[in-house]
């Protein structure tokens, strides 16, 4: 992996990221919280940062392969969609509260939206959110013309996953829409055991770097408690033997994100085969901005850049 945390440069926080950060002072690690307690705090804090919700002109659950999920339009018979899966580590969150998120890319991409409910951990291990996931994937590429992928965090994690399996499968993805995605168990690397050290005392929080990545190998443990198995491509796309031949990528990244290491990573193997593309490193910003679309100004320009990658995209 790519050591992108060369040099001795302050590591500087964008206003917006310390006010939100002074938000959370006082919350417990997650590994201290149980998963009810997890779930709805996390799902407060999301749609707290999302905002108002916008109008759009079709809202609709639907059974995507069987798997429960939500269709957005901005205009009825739109043959464009993107197969959206949300984050929140493979064990929070949902599409109520990634509501504001889906609205708000259907109206800016101009194509319909399919918010995937895909199944959970712990209750359902790995690999169940990669087969709901395909299995979704499968039903809009029944139900539309040209379907694109994409997703946050561990949702980014999903998409890359499709990506791949679309690509064995000969069957057509428009793009891989990627927001600092999870592409490797990588928890014992050089660049995590830096990253811990490096941002010990970010931004006021003085465990930012250590909580951060052992957040991050608790969240592996739920998920895929099989320690082998996280080596697996389905778990970890940039683990598979080629990434030749898959869909475009856009790939957007915060600076200051334990995970922008493996991002870049990814974006530089997809080049290497041949396959375009795009990235973009928001400086200043932490993982999960990507939906806090009334806190962050930097949420409104991803979700835009996002949009207009899409809108390139399907054309």
């Amino acid at each position: 992996m790519s050591d992108t945390m060369t040099g001795e440069a302050p590591l500087v926080a964008s206003p917006q990221v310390l006010a939100y950060l002074e938000s959370l002072s006082g919350r417990r690690p997650i590994w201290e919280r149980t998963m009810p307690e997890l779930r709805r705090e996390g799902y407060d804090e999301i749609l707290a940062a999302a905002g108002e919700p916008e109008p759009v002109a079709i809202v609709e659950d639907v059974l995507a392969g069987a798997v429960p999920s939500r269709l957005y339009q901005g205009a009825a018979h739109q043959r464009d969609v993107l197969v959206w899966f949300h984050g929140g580590g493979w064990m929070l969150g949902d599409i109520d509260c990634f509501d504001p998120l889906a609205r708000a890319l259907a109206n800016r991409a101009r194509c319909a939206v399919l918010a995937v409910d895909y199944r959970l951990a712990p209750e359902h291990r790995y690999p169940a959110a990669v087969e709901d996931a395909w299995a979704a994937t499968l039903w809009a590429l029944r139900h539309y013309s040209r379907v694109a992928v994409g997703g946050d965090s561990a949702g980014g994690n999903l998409a890359a996953a499709v990506a791949r399996r679309a690509r064995d499968a000969g069957v057509a993805i428009a793009m891989q829409l990627l927001v600092y995605p999870v592409l490797d168990y990588a928890v014992s690397s050089a660049y995590y055991e830096r990253f811990s050290r490096r941002y010990a005392g970010f931004a006021g929080q003085d465990r930012f770097g250590t909580e951060t990545h052992d957040g991050i190998r608790h969240i592996w443990d739920l998920y895929v408690p099989e320690v082998a198995r996280r080596l697996e491509p389905d778990a970890a796309p940039l683990r598979a033997a080629t990434l030749s031949g898959l869909a475009p990528a856009c790939v957007i990244m915060a600076e200051h994100d334990i995970l922008r290491g493996e991002g870049e990573e990814y974006v530089r193997c997809l080049q290497e085969a041949g396959i375009p593309a795009e990235s973009y490193s928001y400086p200043g910003q932490i993982h999960g901005f990507f939906h806090m679309l009334s806190v962050m100004d930097d949420a409104q320009d991803a979700v835009g850049r996002a949009a207009g990658a899409l809108r390139r995209a399907f054309a």
